[in-house]
């Protein structure tokens, strides 16, 4: 199916310019992270580039084959101190994304983390926080924390999203693709927010129209 074009009155200039991490930095920051449970978290947001509520709203039985099934997220209100976890803001956020092997032994991992300290497990239990999810609040400050101990610069926690495209468009991997793993609405979407991190697909463009115009 064609990618839908969008209204660039209403769209190309309301989206954030996105920082993000290179692999390198990722990977300094990584080394310092020393509690089990924020490490392996960090480690999915970078290598799924899912939203952080998404990822909060996982249960283990969402997590089979290695693949993690999104359909759900937990929402920035509360009712009497407790999140609310609705359905995702698009229906294209509902969504199956694969994950490596690696990342797949790391969840696993959780498992027998939880196992140990607290003696009981099951499916229906969090992902990312066992009996209920982790504090965003808490998130941040461990963020934080770890980059200031790893001497890496300060992103946002929803920048780890924005460092999952980016490392995918640096694979050359397609827009597409990139789109439907991140779970946007359309492929405009993904092409607004990332395109001018593409400056070697113009000089691609005049190449290929110079040899073709040459022939």
């Amino acid at each position: 199916m064609a990618c839908q074009v969008g209204n660039f009155k209403n769209n190309y200039n309301l989206i954030e310019d996105p920082n993000f991490w290179t692999i390198e930095e990722y990977k300094i920051f990584i080394k310092q992270v020393d509690q089990k449970i924020y490490k392996v978290l960090f480690q999915f947001l970078y290598f799924t580039g899912c939203r952080l509520g998404e990822a909060l709203a996982l249960n283990f039985n969402d997590f089979t084959d290695n693949c993690i099934r999104i359909n759900k997220t937990i929402s920035k209100e509360s009712i009497n101190g407790k999140r609310i976890i609705t359905t995702p803001k698009t229906k294209k956020s509902i969504r199956s994304i694969r994950i490596d092997e690696y990342l797949c032994t790391e969840l696993n991992s959780l498992k027998e983390y939880y196992i140990e300290k607290y003696g009981y497990f099951n499916s229906n239990l969090f992902i990312f926080g066992y009996d209920k999810p982790l504090s965003p609040t808490t998130i941040e400050r461990k963020k934080n924390y770890y980059c200031d101990k790893a001497n890496v610069r300060q992103i946002r926690l929803h920048d780890f999203r924005h460092s999952h495209a980016t490392l995918l468009l640096n694979q050359k991997i397609s827009i597409m693709a990139i789109s439907k793993r991140l779970g946007h609405a359309d492929c405009s979407t993904t092409l607004n927010v990332y395109a001018h991190m593409l400056p070697d697909e113009e000089k691609r463009v005049i190449t290929t129209l110079e040899t073709l115009n040459t022939n």
